[in-house]
């Protein structure tokens, strides 16, 4: 259980059992000044991200100004195996994902798996590659949980609004808890037999307290715990969706009461936008779009940079 760089938070009390919890791991170029964000160079070499999803959520994404991570213990995630980690799964709450493909081909997969049922509703947004300039495109000091709710991410700020719990949530912030650590990286595809889906991520050790406590032969049993595996690995059957993720991890680590967090989009992750309608359009979802972005606040730099093009697949899928 020894992970290198790693963080590790503890838990229990010199009377108990403590627990040691392992946290993704602390790098040396984060882009702010407590929570870390961690970007992985191979992703500079994408041109687009792209996200399939249906009109209304596309709607929702424009006027909120808002994309969904959604916690690894939602049902509703493709891969329900996701949450299932031999000795950890009681943490896949606390780590949330938002997911693209990286390939700027369009996949029938896609079309006929992605945007709810009807199909003729359905668009792909492939927005530019944000990761070469993550913090200018997704705000790393906000987001949104439940009942429009804002979170922090991990920082002063928020040490700052745990002192002042009262006035805070009345202000409409939950302080429950905190985004500590950021994580960009492309989806590693497995075959469901590798250490990754198997191995047990928890382990227990002794510590040897004498010198603390001044008493021979104290020692206290540990557990120790590495949740870190969270939303890195999927197995040989996913490999078609080419995946990037956000993966966004909560400070305290055993905690259920966020089902998602909604990151809060800066204008610029929207710019060079390239909006494909469903392969399915039967002729009025341009109009639908148009619309959308006409009724958003972007400027009109951004706005004059989208465009909006028809399927490849266009008329050629059942």
């Amino acid at each position: 259980m020894n992970k290198k760089n790693s963080k590790m938070n503890f838990e229990g009390s010199l009377n108990d059992n403590i627990n040691i919890i392992l946290t993704n791991e602390s790098v040396d170029n984060a882009c702010t000044s407590n929570v870390t964000i961690h970007i992985d160079d191979k992703l500079k070499q994408y041109d687009c991200m792209g996200y399939t999803t249906d009109i209304q959520t596309m709607c929702l994404i424009f006027q909120n100004k808002t994309i969904r991570s959604t916690s690894l213990a939602n049902p509703r995630l493709n891969d329900e195996n996701e949450k299932e980690r031999l000795g950890v799964t009681e943490f896949a709450p606390g780590y949330f994902v938002t997911c693209f493909t990286h390939t700027n081909k369009e996949n029938s997969y896609f079309w006929n798996n992605y945007g709810k049922d009807v199909k003729e509703n359905k668009v792909l947004l492939q927005f530019k590659n944000f990761t070469l300039n993550f913090k200018d495109c997704i705000n790393t000091n906000f987001a949104r949980v439940k009942n429009n709710k804002i979170c922090f991410f991990n920082s002063r700020v928020y040490e700052g609004a745990v002192n002042n719990r009262d006035e805070m949530c009345q202000l409409g912030y939950d302080i429950d808890n905190c985004i500590n650590v950021v994580e960009v990286f492309d989806v590693e595809y497995k075959s469901n037999k590798s250490k990754e889906f198997t191995q047990d991520y928890s382990g227990k050790a002794h510590l040897h307290l004498d010198k603390i406590t001044g008493i021979d032969n104290s020692i206290v049993s540990v557990k120790t715990y590495d949740p870190t595996v969270f939303g890195k690995y999927k197995t040989d059957d996913w490999a078609i969706e080419q995946e990037t993720r956000i993966l966004s991890s909560l400070f305290y680590t055993k905690f259920d009461k966020w089902e998602y967090i909604d990151l809060i989009l800066y204008d610029e992750f929207f710019r060079d936008l390239t909006i494909v309608l469903s392969p399915w359009d039967k002729g009025s979802l341009k109009k639908e779009v148009e619309d959308i972005l006409n009724n958003s606040n972007l400027p009109s730099d951004i706005l004059n940079s989208i465009s909006i093009r028809d399927s490849v697949y266009k008329n050629k899928l059942e």
